[in-house]
């Protein structure tokens, strides 16, 4: 989005040159300054160009406006470095000094898009300066320096700055600069993810700006307000803003806010249920357009984009691809907005720095001054004069030293983890990507080691976060004098670090016995805490040929040193002697929403198997594989078409195998593991049968919360809950008075097991039974429950006629409320009456 606002910004930077030169040339270079704001770069670059033989004849100040003009134009070409360069030689002019800011203000724009962040905060901080000196382009500049605070993540900054350059706009009348105005503060609330506010700012800034003429910012205005809509859900209002947009992108030859606006487009065409195909040709484009363009923050919004398509069409696998592409372009892209921080905080330590600088030499002057006056007054301020110099000297002397340290100390916390003073995990990447392409090229051996503290949460919990703390601190101490010069220590995040060795796995495990040797117990706060380390071993060899395959590996013999029993060392591709161990099984359910429902002991279970097998959602999928990579997919054996019982076989026989085989073995189901799954009871009982300890720990169900969000007591009324397919199939009589549940209503009807789709011909049948019980106009409900924190469960409520017309997904639920009142047994109400006819009785 920020892409869009600079060409914007370079589309209105000519508004309002003045006009220097009163000779012949003047309307000519007057019109093509005013070209600069209506038309297309191509036109204005044809103009200048026309010009160009009667360059001599104009005056510098010219000259200087046409070169900005081009300068402009060459930026909006997509030359943006040439640009740079010359806006840099156009600055060592003496301009005139609204033309500066403007320059500035423009170059900073340039600089910002192809994101050479030093130099665009650089400009930005000599142009401040020139404010005073050019009050009437104040506006202007507060809004580029509004703009990137908005980039550097100083949303908050950004508005306030915004807001400033509307007060003046405002009281100049000026309808150009009030257009940009508004952008400045809608984008500033888009990144604040103020959605209503950044809509309401949007639709001013449309008015503003269509007023102004300002094709570009008004096409932009259009994209944010249907941006914001879409935000909040409302995306058929989305579509008709994102067309509009597009349209008007398209007419301005604005190619960067026309793809901007094909993405959101498409977003909404998917969520909206609208043309999936579209939507899949818009974003199969906007992908080859921004991985071409390297624009890591839109291939990722692409990918995701991408994923929500494949997962409405029900492929998962394919959805799942497409959420790892998205992860590894957001990596990329937090990657470009740290770099961007660094650029913002490096300049403004840069002007702190030169503004010391300056107060110390000022002061030098000052003190200079004084001694001259001194010196022709009296002869004795002599000596006090320079007493006054010298001590200036060593203030600035000492202000120098601290500025150094203090500079020193900013890298060394950059660089050093700040609780165990080991390097942080960037630093031991960066320090170890050299040390071993050095070793590499030397044919040395290079070993890396994962270690971390076993049981770590076992001690913040049981002893507090500050004995946590101490054990990471004594540790760290530890492996730094272990370590010494002989290799680069750090700690890689939470209880886990990482040491990279310039010699074998012998020496590495050396290393770590000289480690583990050094390791006792600490007291915190009167409490003794016992701890130890587990470690994973790798030495790099002809089949590992990055630090980054040398660290995975390490990182998974230290997966295989906690399953072998913990306080122990394991190389990668060595076996460790030890204790034989006992074959398990354990089924776990996830939970509809994992990250919400998962259950300590099930994480607990997922780590310690020595196998672990997964048939979850996308999401949870990609959560469990976060810590355990080596998750099996069991989801994969699904396939259109393919009779599920056939699959359930597959998925039973591949678990067996492994529970056979010996192995500690977790299998990890959606929800809660018992409930409407067949495999996880047949592989428990044929464990059991085979003399094998296995067992299933429960899970929240779609049961449960589908009563937790429809507000349902079962005790009120009761429930029966079945099936749908079997309740078609079988002769099942229904108690309309109470609840009734039919699961995976989608299927109805499905003998084949061969289904992932609903039918109309099945819910139709579904319906016809249920007549039987039902009015037609009696209200059911369809019930999901959601799967994400940002989710809403579904819970649409419509007439029993209308169910085979509806939108199902393969886990949708009919929910059947209660018909009439409950009919008391007429016997007990019998039995109710007797005893005050038999007191009647006794009273005559």
């Amino acid at each position: 989005m920020h892409r869009q606002r600079f060409i914007a910004v370079l589309w209105l930077a000519l508004a309002g040159l003045p006009a220097f030169a009163n000779d012949a040339l003047e309307p000519e270079v007057a019109a093509i300054e005013r070209l600069g704001i209506s038309a297309n770069w191509r036109e204005t670059t044809a103009r200048i160009k026309a010009l160009s033989p009667q360059r001599d004849s104009l005056s510098r100040e010219q000259r200087q406006r046409l070169d900005f003009v081009r300068l402009r134009a060459l930026a909006l070409s997509g030359d943006e470095t040439g640009a740079i360069a010359g806006f840099a030689v156009l600055l060592q002019e003496p301009l005139p000094a609204a033309l500066r800011v403007r320059t500035y203000s423009t170059a900073i724009n340039v600089a910002a898009n192809v994101e050479q962040w030093v130099r665009a905060f650089t400009w930005l901080d000599e142009a401040l300066s020139y404010l005073d000196e050019a009050p009437e382009e104040s506006a202007r500049l507060l809004g580029v320096a509004s703009y990137l605070h908005t980039l550097v993540g100083e949303p908050g900054k950004a508005r306030e700055l915004a807001l400033r350059e509307l007060d003046l706009v405002d009281k100049s009348g000026d309808e150009h600069a009030r257009c940009v105005a508004l952008s400045d503060i809608a984008m500033a609330e888009d990144y604040s993810h103020q959605y209503r506010e950044g809509e309401r700012w949007h639709r001013r800034q449309i008015d503003a700006c269509m007023r102004a003429g300002n094709t570009i910012f008004t096409a932009n205005g259009k994209y944010g307000v249907g941006k914001a809509l879409a935000a909040q859900g409302r995306h058929a209002e989305a579509l008709e803003w994102a067309s509009q947009a597009m349209a008007e992108f398209g007419k301005a030859g604005y190619a960067a806010g026309e793809w901007s606006t094909r993405l959101m487009l498409a977003g909404s065409l998917i969520e909206s249920g609208g043309d999936l195909e579209r939507a899949d040709r818009l974003l199969a484009d906007t992908l080859r357009y921004y991985r071409g363009q390297k624009a890591d923050t839109a291939i990722a919004d692409t990918e995701n984009l991408l994923a929500r398509l494949a997962e409405k069409r029900g492929d998962l696998a394919e959805a799942l691809a497409h959420y790892k592409r998205a992860t590894e372009a957001t990596a990329s892209a937090e990657t470009d907005a740290r770099e961007r921080r660094l650029a913002y905080l490096q300049v403004q330590f840069d002007t702190r720095l030169k503004e010391q600088q300056i107060a110390l030499l000022q002061a030098e002057k000052e003190l200079a001054t004084l001694q001259v006056t001194a010196a022709q007054r009296r002869q004795w301020l002599l000596w006090g004069g320079i007493g006054g110099l010298l001590l200036a000297a060593i203030l600035l002397t000492v202000l120098l030293r601290h500025t150094i340290r203090e500079r020193r100390r900013y890298r060394w916390q950059s660089e050093h983890d700040g609780l165990t003073h080991l390097y942080n995990y960037q630093q031991v990447r960066k320090l170890g990507e050299a040390a071993f392409a050095e070793a590499r090229r030397r044919g040395r051996p290079f070993t890396a080691i994962v270690a971390d503290v076993d049981r770590f949460k076992g001690v913040n919990d049981h002893f507090g976060h500050a004995a946590g703390d101490e054990t990471l601190r004594s540790l760290g101490t530890w492996i730094a004098e272990v370590v010494g010069e002989g290799g680069i220590a750090g700690r890689s995040g939470g209880d886990e670090f990482m040491i990279l060795v310039d010699g074998d796995a012998s020496k590495a495990e050396a290393l770590l016995q000289r480690l583990r040797e050094r390791i006792v117990p600490i007291s915190v706060f009167g409490k003794t805490v016992h701890f130890s380390i587990s470690s994973g071993v790798c030495e790099a060899n002809e089949h590992v040929s990055t630090l980054e395959q040398l660290v995975h590996e390490a990182d998974q013999a230290l997966y295989r040193a906690k399953h072998r029993g913990r306080n122990r060392v394991v190389r990668a591709g060595g076996e460790e002697p030890g204790p034989g161990r006992q074959a398990g099984l354990v089924v776990v359910g996830t939970g509809i929403d994992f990250g919400r429902h998962v259950s300590e002991r099930c994480l607990s279970e997922i780590r310690e198997a020595e196998v672990v097998f997964c048939l979850v959602d996308p999401f949870a999928l990609a959560m469990i594989q976060g810590f355990r990579p080596d998750a099996i997919n069991l989801g994969l054996h699904y396939a259109p078409g393919k009779d599920r019982r056939e699959t359930y076989r597959e998925i039973d026989a591949r678990i067996m195998a492994e529970v056979r085989a010996g192995k500690r073995v977790c299998a990890v189901f959606y929800g809660h593991p018992g409930v409407f799954a067949d495999v996880p009871h047949a592989v428990v009982r044929k464990a059991r049968a085979e003399g094998v300890p296995a067992r299933m720990e429960p899970g929240i169900s779609a049961e449960a919360c589908l009563y937790a969000n429809l507000g349902i007591d079962p005790g009120h009324r009761g429930v029966q809950s079945m099936e749908a397919t079997h309740f078609l199939v079988y002769d099942r009589q229904l108690d309309s008075a109470g609840l009734v549940l039919l699961w995976q209503a989608a299927l109805a009807g499905d003998l084949s097991c061969t289904r992932f789709h609903a039918e109309r011909e099945g819910l139709q049948a579904l319906v016809n039974k249920l007549l039987r019980w039902y009015p037609p106009d009696h209200e059911v409900i369809l019930y999901e429950a959601a799967r994400l924190p940002i989710e809403q469960p579904r819970m649409e409520r419509l007439a029993l006629r209308e169910l085979p017309d509806a939108q199902y997904a393969e886990y949708t639920t009919l929910v059947i409320p209660p018909l009439g009142e409950i009919e008391e047994d007429a016997e007990i109400a019998l039995l109710r009456e007797q005893p005050a006819a038999d007191s009647s009785a006794a009273a005559h």
